[in-house]
């Protein structure tokens, strides 16, 4: 056994004492351990184990900063405009012939409605699709990151959709100007990201 596997036995024992010099020892030899498959001294502190498993969790699911939420974000963006054109391309032909209006009106807050809905069905086709599925966009797959709910689970399908449709929420993206590193749609949600 390594110190290291050792170590994951003596950080929840009741015999554990901590040496400056050395680390965790073992307190009835001041020596660090030395067994190798198990401790016949060894005595569980279920105290210790409890706050061992919390360092574990909380290392596992800690929160990603702002410059890799801001990274998300624009590299989703990126992936958006490309699903955007995409859809274009599909239904550009079918508005020419069905619905023309939209294209060719001189009303500018009919086209500037029809332009939002579209977007904002856009981006929710992207955002539930992939983090419902899987807890990551695109953006998330390349920065390594995931979307969990606040107890480290992942998210359900209605979590996802309150999360997408939070997206939606004008000036939504200043919500991260707080000393918090999540917006409004982690906040409503209760989600939030983390690394994966």
């Amino acid at each position: 056994m390594t110190r290291e596997e050792r170590l994951s036995f003596c950080k929840i024992c009741k015999n554990q004492k901590l040496d400056f010099k050395q680390g965790i020892v073992c307190g009835l030899t001041n020596a660090p351990a030395e067994f190798e498959n198990s401790c016949d001294s060894f005595s569980e502190d279920i105290t210790l184990k409890n706050e061992a498993l919390f360092q574990e969790f909380e290392n596992i699911h800690e929160t990603v900063g702002k410059g890799t939420r801001l990274a998300n974000y624009l590299l989703d963006l990126i992936f958006i405009y490309i699903l955007g054109y995409l859809i274009g391309l599909m239904i550009g032909p079918l508005l020419v012939n069905f619905a023309p209006d939209l294209i060719y009106s001189t009303n500018t807050g009919k086209i500037l409605l029809f332009e939002y809905l579209l977007g904002a069905f856009i981006n929710m086709i992207y955002y539930v699709s992939f983090e419902a599925s899987s807890g990551r966009t695109i953006g998330k797959y390349i920065t390594k990151t995931k979307v969990v709910t606040l107890d480290g689970e992942k998210p359900d399908f209605n979590v996802i959709l309150i999360r997408s449709l939070c997206r939606l929420i004008p000036f939504e993206g200043f919500s991260f100007l707080g000393d918090d590193d999540s917006g409004w749609h982690d906040t409503f949600s209760k989600t939030k990201v983390v690394k994966a």
